[in-house]
């Protein structure tokens, strides 16, 4: 049996994390959504560089492809010149090299998929898993990050979601479900791109990912702690399962000061956790994912794919999911329990699917 292993440095919300074009080369996306002021685009065919506050040259250039979102509008540096900031990098644009163009306000609804790029296959997993992935399934994992783009552009799948508040310490069942479906179905998704069993929602699983949860708001840990595996084995432990470590839980999490976010706004941050499990990416934002050194930790998709080089794998688990929230980071618990595990006399005392 393998343990699950951290998932993720804290993540910052999803919605402050990219500047587009810059280091994806991305289309247009959305920035720090509550703060754009409009966009601009560069005047004439050809890339400009960027500036930082004090009036220096940046490593970035901005393309006249794209256009950018602007948050503020002010003189830099000791000579004063007039300058937009895009993103929230601290990127600033020349007024003199780029025209404003009205801010659109058309919300496009689809909903997030999660596919698998060629070249990301077991046998090529399987190797990473075991601290050996190959130049090729690097190249594979980086092209996964960008053409699985619902957490970083101006997309939700809903109306709803936009428009629904979710408390971080008090989800509704009905929000729980709700993002349960949601993170499986993502799941299956990759997972039927390797010719894999579907993961099932299980009301037992659902039920040890709540008390799982609750071991962490409990005893005030977060993602930033690691997994909290005293509580993991107490839950695992009241719930029938005779387990003495964590083999339960992935978990991703990111920094949220505030109580409460849209569900659109969860959706995207489960998402892009989701991703970084999945294609072994370690970076905190968006921005970072074109840098292959950030590409370095593949045991959480051992555990997502049941590729683990043991008996059991191409096995599927039992799913459930959680969220806690504590010291402004929002922890989520992907929680899943293999087959085997709930057939075991071994390791089942009266666990339930």
């Amino acid at each position: 049996m393998k343990k699950s292993k951290l998932a993720i440095a804290v993540v910052n919300i999803i919605f402050l994390i990219t500047i587009p074009g810059l280091t994806l080369g991305e289309p247009e996306q959305a920035a720090a959504a509550a703060t754009i002021k409009g966009y601009v685009k560069v005047k004439k065919k050809k890339k400009v560089r960027l500036y930082k506050l004090s009036g220096k040259h940046s490593n970035f250039y901005a393309q006249s492809k794209y256009r950018y979102p602007y948050s503020a509008k002010k003189k830099i540096g000791k000579k004063k010149k007039m300058a937009y900031k895009i993103g929230n990098n601290s990127h600033w644009i020349l007024a003199k090299d780029v025209k404003v163009i009205k801010k659109s306000t058309k919300r496009v609804y689809t909903k997030a998929k999660m596919v698998l790029p060629s070249g990301y296959t077991k046998t090529e997993l399987l190797s990473a898993y075991q601290g050996k992935p190959s130049k090729s399934f690097i190249d594979a994992s980086m092209q996964g990050m960008k053409i699985n783009d619902f957490s970083r552009l101006k997309v939700s799948e809903s109306k709803a979601d936009d428009e629904t508040q979710v408390d971080l310490g008090q989800l509704t069942p009905q929000q729980i479900g709700d993002l349960t479906a949601f993170s499986l179905r993502l799941i299956n998704e990759a997972r039927n791109d390797l010719n894999l069993a579907p993961w099932v929602a299980s009301g037992g699983t659902g039920k040890l990912a709540a008390d799982i949860a609750l071991e962490y708001s409990k005893n005030n840990k977060t993602i930033k702690d690691s997994h909290y595996v005293p509580g993991i084995v107490r839950a695992c432990n009241a719930n029938g399962l005779k387990l003495d470590d964590n083999f339960v839980e992935d978990m991703a999490g990111f920094y949220n000061p505030n109580s409460t976010m849209t569900m659109t706004e969860l959706k995207k941050s489960i998402y892009f956790g989701l991703k970084q499990m999945i294609f072994g990416y370690v970076g905190s934002g968006e921005e970072e994912s074109a840098d292959r050194s950030y590409y370095q930790e593949w045991e959480h998709a051992g555990d997502l794919f049941n590729t683990q080089g043991s008996l059991h794998d191409g096995d599927y688990n039992y799913y459930g999911f959680s969220i806690s929230h504590n010291d402004n980071i929002c922890s989520l618990h992907f929680i899943s329990v293999p087959t085997y595990i709930v057939k075991s006399k071994k390791y089942n005392s009266g666990f339930e699917p």
